[in-house]
C-alpha cells in the first residue's frame, strides 16, 4: 500500500458489494482509492463459484421491482438489459403439509388459521406495506405487533416460527421495524395487473455486477487488492492521516496511510481493528453490543425438481428454515441440473455451526426426506456449505439509538456494514444505498479539510 499524496487518498475495507460501490463512486469523484480484502474474491455475500457452465451465488439472491439502487447502477454498468422479471410460486410448510403461498386467495386458503385471522393477517400486511411513520413501531416488537393485528393462532401458526427460524433465541425482541420493512418490500415487488409478484435476476448471476464493478474501478486507476486482512487502524500524529495495517496471507505484514477511511465490516470486526482510533466508549459500545446471527447454506445441484415451488419457508421443526428451488425462478439455464438452496439461521454458539460440512450435508439432506418424500441423497449431482458468521444482525427495540453512526466520532472514519442499513433489512439494494451515503459522507468530509 504506497503512499500517494497527489489526490485524496480512501481506503475502503472489504470488497463487499458496499465497498466495491463506495470506491467506485469515490474513484469518479477524483479520489485514489484502495480495497483491502481478505478473501481473495470479490462480492462477499454476492461471491459466486461455476455451477455446470453458468456462474452461481454461494448464497440465494433476487431483486424487487422496487429496488431502485440496484436496477440504478445496473443501468450506470451498461447491465440492465441482463435483468429478467419472473413470477415465482412460493409455498409455506406447515405440519407435514405444503401450502401455496403466493397469491391473497392462498392466504385466504390457508386452512391452519381460523378465516376471520386470515383476513386480519392480510389487513396487517397491507397496513404495514403502508407505514410511512416507521419511528413510530420502533418500540413494539414484532411479536406483539403481530398478535395484536393478525390474531395468536396467526402469530403461533405462522409468524411465531418465521421469526424464531430467522433470530433463534433472539425472536421475542425482534423489532416491529423488521417485520415492516419485509412486509413493504414483498408489496411493492408485486405486479398488481395480475397480483402476483415479480422478482429479477441478473442473466450469468449477480457475479456480473460485481465484475462490472471491479472492472470500473480498475480502469479509474483503483486497486483491489485480495488476501489482506486489516488488524490496525490508527491515526499518525506527525500528519494526521489514517495508519492502516494488515497480514497478507503468506504472514507478512503490510502498512499504509490514508485521508479517510471506509469499513465495510461487522462492528466486532470493526472492534477488533480500530483500538488506535480513540473511538469515544459509547460508540463502541454501540459498535460491540450489535448482536448478529450466522447462516449455514447448503446449495445442491439435483437431477430432479423438487416442486414447483421458488421459495419455500419452513414452519415445522426442521434442520432448515427456507427451501429456495433457485431454478424455479431462473429456469435450468446451463447449470446441468436443477438447483436447491437449504438456508438455516443461528446463533453463533450454536454446536451445528462448527459441525462439518458432511455432517450438515446429512442433516439437511435428512431433513429433505421428510419435507419431500420423493427426495433421496441419490438425486444430488454436486453440493456445497457456506458459513457465514455475520449474516444477519439482530434489530431490537428502539435501535436507531442502539444503532453505531455510520459517520464514527473520528472525522473521516465511516462504519458501513449491515447493522448501518436500518431501517431498512440486510440486501443488495440497500448495500448500494449505503455506499452512496458512506462515500458522500467521504467527499463531504474531505471537501471540509
Amino acid at each position: 500500500m504506497d503512499d500517494v499524496t497527489a489526490r485524496p487518498e480512501v481506503i475502503v475495507i472489504g470488497a463487499g458489494l458496499t465497498g466495491l460501490v463506495a470506491a467506485y463512486r469515490l474513484l469518479r469523484q477524483g479520489c485514489g482509492v484502495t480495497v483491502l480484502e481478505s478473501n481473495h474474491a470479490p462480492g462477499g455475500m454476492v461471491s459466486t463459484f461455476r455451477m455446470g457452465r453458468e456462474d452461481l451465488e454461494h448464497i440465494y439472491h433476487h431483486i424487487f421491482t422496487s429496488d431502485r439502487h440496484v436496477l440504478d447502477l445496473s443501468r450506470e454498468l451498461g447491465l440492465e438489459n441482463r435483468i429478467d422479471w419472473l413470477a415465482p410460486r412460493n409455498a409455506l410448510y406447515m405440519n407435514r403439509r405444503l401450502f401455496p403461498f403466493t397469491t391473497p386467495g392462498d392466504l385466504l386458503s390457508f386452512s391452519p388459521i381460523p378465516l376471520v385471522e386470515r383476513f386480519r393477517t392480510g389487513l396487517a400486511v397491507l397496513k404495514a406495506s403502508r407505514v410511512k411513520d416507521w419511528q413510530a413501531m420502533e418500540g413494539v416488537t414484532a411479536a406483539d405487533w403481530l398478535k395484536r393485528q393478525s390474531g395468536r393462532t396467526a402469530y403461533r401458526c405462522l409468524w411465531e416460527p418465521l421469526l424464531r427460524s430467522k433470530f433463534d433465541r433472539d425472536a421475542d425482541e425482534v423489532s416491529a421495524v423488521w417485520i415492516w420493512n419485509k412486509f413493504k418490500l414483498r408489496g411493492g415487488s408485486r405486479d398488481k395487473a395480475v397480483d402476483t409478484e415479480r422478482l429479477g435476476y441478473m442473466q450469468g448471476s449477480f457475479g456480473v455486477l460485481v465484475d462490472g464493478l471491479v472492472r470500473a474501478i480498475r480502469e479509474a486507476g483503483g486497486r483491489i487488492l485480495f488476501g489482506r486482512t486489516v488488524f490496525d487502524l490508527g491515526r499518525r500524529p506527525e500528519d494526521g492521516r489514517f495508519r492502516i495495517s494488515c497480514i497478507r496471507d503468506d504472514g507478512s505484514r503490510e502498512d499504509g496511510t490514508a485521508d479517510a477511511l471506509v469499513a465495510t465490516v461487522s462492528g466486532q470486526r470493526f472492534a477488533s481493528m480500530s483500538a488506535g482510533l480513540g473511538l469515544p466508549d459509547s460508540y463502541m459500545k454501540k459498535v460491540r453490543d450489535v448482536r448478529y446471527k450466522a447462516d449455514l447454506c447448503l446449495v445442491m445441484r439435483l437431477s430432479e425438481s423438487l416442486s414447483p415451488y421458488y421459495w419455500t419457508t419452513v414452519c415445522d421443526d426442521l434442520p432448515f428454515v427456507l427451501v429456495i428451488e433457485h431454478t424455479r425462478l431462473t429456469g435450468l439455464r446451463e447449470y446441468g441440473g436443477h438447483i436447491v438452496y437449504l438456508s438455516r439461521y443461528l446463533d453463533p454458539s450454536d454446536p451445528l455451526r462448527t459441525e462439518s460440512d458432511r455432517t450438515i450435508f446429512r442433516r439437511f439432506t435428512d431433513g429433505l426426506e421428510i419435507l419431500y418424500p420423493g427426495f433421496s441423497r441419490s438425486l444430488v449431482q454436486d453440493w456445497r456449505v457456506t458459513r457465514t458468521r455475520y449474516a444477519q444482525p439482530v434489530i431490537l427495540r428502539d435501535y436507531s439509538d442502539r444503532m453505531p453512526e455510520m459517520r464514527t466520532p473520528v472525522d473521516g472514519v465511516f462504519l458501513a456494514g449491515m447493522a448501518q442499513i436500518y431501517p431498512e433489512d440486510r440486501g443488495m439494494n440497500y448495500a448500494i444505498r449505503l455506499a452512496d451515503e458512506a462515500s458522500d459522507g467521504v467527499l463531504d468530509f474531505l471537501s471540509k479539510r
